[in-house]
């Protein structure tokens, strides 16, 4: 074999690493569409079911138990937005509550996909709320929310709420 024939060596070498670089990306890319159009698909899946059984927890409340049930809405919640609602909860709604013996009833009776990922997705939930005070006088309030979602780990979690 003279110089050309391992310079053709060489180069067949090359052009074959080169093909197997480009299948590999091919296939990467392929593999990584797949694992993103499966993971939203099962957040269209999940989400809506999840907002219209988590919504009520989050948001309802007896001011008898109102400790016993924000410590279950926390746990539902990403940890960013856990402070700030905590930090809500116990400056604001828990002193109304107790003083004006506040029940907080809600119902949903919406729910929508607004945007849906792999590791996110948000949801719109329309829900029916009944306030009911010491004076036994209910107040009904219609509202619509956004609700944003955020995957930690192997759980969806509320990474934000907000009235539209």
């Amino acid at each position: 074999m003279g110089r050309w024939g391992s310079r053709f060596v060489v180069l067949v070498g090359v052009l074959l690493a080169a093909g197997f670089v480009a299948l590999a990306g091919f296939g990467g890319t392929l593999y990584w569409n797949r694992v993103q159009r499966v993971g939203e698909q099962e957040a269209r899946a999940e989400l809506p079911q999840l907002a219209a059984q988590q919504i009520p927890i989050i948001l309802g409340f007896d001011y008898q138990t109102i400790e016993r049930s924000r410590t279950e809405a926390y746990r539902l919640l990403t940890p960013d937005f856990r402070r700030e609602y905590e930090d809500d909860t116990t400056k604001n709604v828990i002193p109304a509550a107790r003083q004006r013996q506040l029940i907080s009833q809600v119902n949903v009776v919406g729910v929508g996909m607004l945007d849906a990922h792999r590791d996110s997705g948000s949801v719109m939930v329309f829900m029916n709320r009944v306030l009911t005070d010491k004076t036994k006088q209910p107040l009904y309030d219609g509202s619509r929310l956004r609700v944003d979602y955020q995957k930690v780990g192997t759980d969806w979690r509320i990474k934000d709420i907000t009235p539209i």
